[in-house]
């Protein structure tokens, strides 16, 4: 009886850790948007801008590899158009805007064109190339503006991708444009010109 007892709780242990090691990952990968460093100028509360995200890209897959004959697929989390309007309305809040929904004196869109990374595989090494590429559009009474934000990031590794190492890339990749949006001074600028 004892032996049985011990044989079954073996059993039972080595299961739940062969199942345990079988979980899938998942094809999500989450984003998260760093903090605006803008320092608020008071000159820019006379400006109400309303913020509207597009998604340009034809799918809502961040990327896909093929890993033992099966396509994965992944997604992001948040969505890339949450992502986006988020750190837009970050930044243009720091810099002391005043962001309201509807009537505004000037409109801000954000065009998503590019938020994807690129894997190539072969037997013993991958590459992954990450890349977002996103138009900021100003549209006011006065006249428009267009500015676009762009950044790659490159990644090669032994074997084969997995969604960390695409995370990581991508990550970096988002980065790079959200810096370079609460860097930049002239959609402020614009703002200003043409509202």
């Amino acid at each position: 009886m004892k032996f049985s007892k011990k044989a079954l709780f073996l059993a039972t242990a080595l299961t739940s850790a062969v199942l345990a090691g079988c979980q899938a990952q998942s094809n999500v990968l989450v984003f998260n948007t760093p903090s605006p460093t803008a320092t608020f100028n008071t000159n820019n509360q006379t400006a109400a801008v309303s913020v509207n995200t597009r998604d340009l890209r034809t799918s809502r897959e961040v990327s896909s590899y093929t890993k033992n004959g099966e396509v994965i697929r992944l997604t992001s989390s948040p969505e890339v158009v949450q992502l986006l309007q988020q750190a837009v309305q970050q930044d243009l809040n720091a810099k002391g805007f005043q962001l309201v929904q509807g009537a505004a004196n000037a409109n801000v869109t954000v065009n998503v064109k590019r938020f994807f990374a690129t894997v190539e595989q072969g037997n013993l090494r991958h590459k992954t190339n990450a890349e977002v590429n996103v138009d900021i559009a100003v549209q006011g009474a006065k006249g428009n503006f267009n500015k676009s934000f762009n950044a790659t990031r490159g990644y090669e590794g032994a074997l084969g991708a997995d969604n960390k190492d695409i995370q990581k890339i991508l990550n970096q990749a988002y980065q790079d444009v959200i810096n370079a949006i609460y860097n930049d001074n002239e959609v402020a600028n614009a703002i200003h010109q043409y509202k």
